[in-house]
């Protein structure tokens, strides 16, 4: 072989080793990337677990918002309900009240009648 020759398959040989060097850093990269790739399906995953997650809380607070308006409605039907019940409780008391006091009246006028009609026998006999 000659000594051009020999230069030649030297260069190329140095040509290939360089290329190959190349090449497993681009294959380096190329797994980072990768591995980059699959982190970031890994988050897209999470986060779409965590949309999933809000959805859900957002519709738990639907429900629990609309059954604190439902108590709230029964609670205050209950209360205007109290509150009527007691107010035709003292109207019925004061009714009776006023009925009592009439009678009571009426009885007293009786008595002192009563009294006036026996004073004025008494004194006869």
């Amino acid at each position: 072989m000659s000594e051009e020759r020999f230069d030649r398959l030297e260069n190329q040989l140095v040509q290939v080793i360089q290329g190959m060097t190349v090449m497993q850093q681009n294959m380096t990269t190329m797994q980072q990337n990768i591995v980059d790739i699959q982190q970031n399906m890994a988050t897209k995953q999470d986060l779409a677990l965590v949309q999933r997650t809000v959805s859900d809380i957002r519709t738990d607070i639907a429900v629990l918002s609309e059954r604190v308006d439902n108590l709230e409605v029964t609670t205050r039907i209950g209360i205007r309900d109290s509150i009527r019940n007691q107010r035709s409780m003292i109207n019925n008391l004061n009714y009776d009240l006023a009925n009592q006091e009439c009678g009571s009246t009426r009885l007293r006028s009786r008595v002192e009648r009563l009294e006036d009609i026996n004073n004025s026998i008494e004194p006869e006999a």
